[in-house]
């Protein structure tokens, strides 16, 4: 079975189309730039460290999310007329997940072009490692809470005011106040009134469709992961230079995932 960061990576993506931050609080912001391994993104610099300026666009329209996994989730809730409520949570299956999430916004690089450009300039010239990606878009929550199962039959009790117990996602709508009763077999709790930023997606340097892959670990004999695109070493001929010019333009600057990168 997959590990757990890899079962929510893999579920998340299926539902959101969007590869997840892990540990689920771990905090993104566009621009940010390493590598994905592991179905999880390692911070390295920034295009900001690096230099590179970019115009930041954002979507108007704030939208919940909720995604439970199917049929293996149950979440109930008892009011009982008081002022507090409780909120029992289990889980069928090792692995399930509840991700709730209100008012969440998307903000993304405004000109990938632009950046695109910039980065397969870096790359030729032996300055962008060819595993190296940068986070194009991200979603930022409002109240939010993410739970992840350890085994089968873990379960979690919860207590909130009845009052914030509002609305098609009542976890993320009381996480202000929400508190843990009990729990067992519960590996990840995550209860984010402030919000976060769980979800991203990527674009690095990847071969054109049919050019000649020389980049990372998908190039020719002698290549390894890591390898820049191009990049003339001292001494080199105009013939050298010709070719890096013919390596830079076999690829293109896009929307990477960890499939992409053999992660």
């Amino acid at each position: 079975m997959p590990a757990i960061h890899e079962q929510y990576s893999e579920e998340l993506r299926a539902e959101f189309d969007y590869l997840s931050s892990w540990l689920p609080n771990t905090h993104l912001e566009l621009g940010d730039v390493g590598r994905l391994h592991r179905d999880r993104f390692e911070r390295l610099t920034s295009l900001a460290e690096l230099g590179i300026g970019f115009a930041v666009r954002e979507r108007e329209r704030a939208v919940d999310l909720d995604y439970s996994s199917a049929a293996e989730v149950a979440v109930s809730t008892d009011a009982d007329g008081g002022p507090l409520a409780r909120i029992a949570v289990s889980f069928s299956r090792r692995h399930g997940i509840v991700f709730q999430a209100r008012s969440c916004r998307i903000s993304e690089i405004a000109d990938r072009e632009a950046l695109g450009r910039r980065v397969l300039d870096l790359a030729a010239a032996g300055r962008w490692p060819g595993t190296q990606v940068v986070v194009t878009e991200v979603v930022a929550t409002g109240p939010a809470v993410i739970l992840v199962s350890q085994q089968q039959g873990a379960s979690i009790d919860l207590s909130a005011s009845a009052e914030a117990l509002s609305g098609t996602i009542p976890l993320a709508s009381a996480s202000a106040g929400l508190s843990i009763v009990g729990s067992k077999g519960v590996g990840v709790k995550v209860i984010a009134p402030d919000g976060l930023t769980p979800l991203f997606r990527v674009s690095g340097v990847r071969p054109r469709l049919f050019g000649r892959k020389e980049f990372g670990g998908r190039g020719p004999a002698g290549s390894t992961p890591g390898s820049p695109v191009g990049g003339s070493p001292v001494g080199a001929t105009a013939a050298d230079r010709a070719a890096e010019t013919r390596t830079a333009e076999s690829h293109v600057f896009a929307e990477l995932t960890y499939e992409d990168v053999g992660a």
